[in-house]
């Protein structure tokens, strides 16, 4: 089996809390409300544990329903998808043959200075949950790269090769195949200008089954709509291992938000800290969370999310799927994807 993809992952949904004023806008209650949204969409469907610094767990605690586990956790920034590990297993045997992997982290390429809790969160999770650890040299985060769970992943090629300028794309196609028992990656080339941390698959192209991928194209008249169309070519000339075509779900790519002027007037200032507001923000439905149980499809107060959550409805059928509100997290540079990370034990 190799690396795991979500759906195959059913035990147990990890979010982090948000916390960090130099960040998220007025010391994250916005978000901490979004988060306690996303955590009562999918509580009937997959247990559920929020990691929260070891700071503001009592506060947490006031705020989140009290079937809902709490675990004190020390990270630096609430993005969990980036920070926990990779999961490998066999096709056949119990949770003594999983493997938790976890690789070098440097806050996308700098965003913030001090990242030592985050590059140190893999470990730290592996052994709270008693999972076998592997740690790894390679720059590699959980949002850059996606899997059909069948040996084959695609990987954003333009952050891992910003983040590890000493490995040759070779050497780290070779590296990730032989670690993580995949059989073919394929690597995707453009990046949208805004997206922060340099290129990541989850808001491009990403597996939702073992045979289908859910990728987005904007209007003709949006300036990366070539690129975006490339891509999407790209995604319909690709096969699995098995010489098969993928079936390929297109939804539509939202236009850049650009915040009000005031909106993160209440961040903190911070030296080495990314500045917020001073650009347009990326909003993706790609960024969706995909579960054994339901699907967690991203809004943003846009007319395109109710066609983006028609699209999965279809394709769902008896499966839930769930609108959550995402329109915090992006302002803080992520989405709905990169806020969750599915934790087999």
């Amino acid at each position: 089996m190799g690396l795991l993809a979500d759906w195959q992952q059913q035990q147990m949904l990890l979010l982090l809390w948000p916390y960090r004023d130099d960040v998220w806008r007025l010391q994250g209650r916005p978000a901490q409300q979004q988060l306690r949204q996303l955590v009562q969409l999918a509580a009937p469907y997959c247990n559920i544990f929020v990691g929260c610094h070891p700071t503001q767990l009592e506060y947490a605690r006031t705020q989140l329903p009290a079937t809902v586990e709490l675990l004190a956790l020390n990270y630096d920034d609430a993005w969990a998808r980036d920070i926990t590990p990779l999961y490998t297993a066999p096709q056949w045997g119990g949770s003594e043959q999983l493997f938790a992997h976890g690789f070098q982290f440097t806050a996308w390429h700098g965003l913030y200075p001090d990242f030592q809790q985050d590059q140190a969160f893999a470990k730290q999770l592996a052994r709270r949950l008693c999972q076998r650890f592997i740690a790894h040299d390679l720059v590699l985060e959980g949002g850059a790269i996606t899997t059909d769970g069948a040996g084959t992943a695609i990987v954003h090629q333009a952050s891992v090769q910003r983040n590890n300028p000493q490995w040759t794309l070779v050497a780290i196609e070779a590296y990730l195949k032989q670690q993580l028992q995949l059989q073919q990656i394929v690597w995707l080339r453009w990046a949208n200008p805004l997206d922060e941390t340099g290129g990541h698959v989850d808001n491009h192209a990403q597996f939702i089954a073992p045979d289908t991928l859910v990728t987005s194209l904007p209007q003709p008249s949006s300036p990366w709509y070539q690129h975006y169309a490339a891509q999407l070519e790209q995604l319909r000339q690709l096969t699995n291992v098995c010489g098969k075509p993928y079936h390929i779900l297109v939804l539509p790519q939202p236009a850049a938000i650009v915040p009000e002027p005031d909106e993160f007037a209440s961040i903190r200032r911070q030296p080495g800290v990314k500045v917020r507001g001073t650009t347009p923000l990326l909003a993706s439905y790609v960024n969706l969370v995909n579960l054994a149980q339901c699907m967690l499809v991203p809004q943003f107060g846009l007319p395109s999310d109710a066609e983006a959550l028609q699209i999965m409805q279809q394709w769902a059928g008896k499966r839930p799927v769930l609108a959550a509100a995402a329109d915090e997290f992006i302002k803080a540079g992520g989405g709905l994807h990169c806020m969750t990370a599915t934790i087999p034990t």
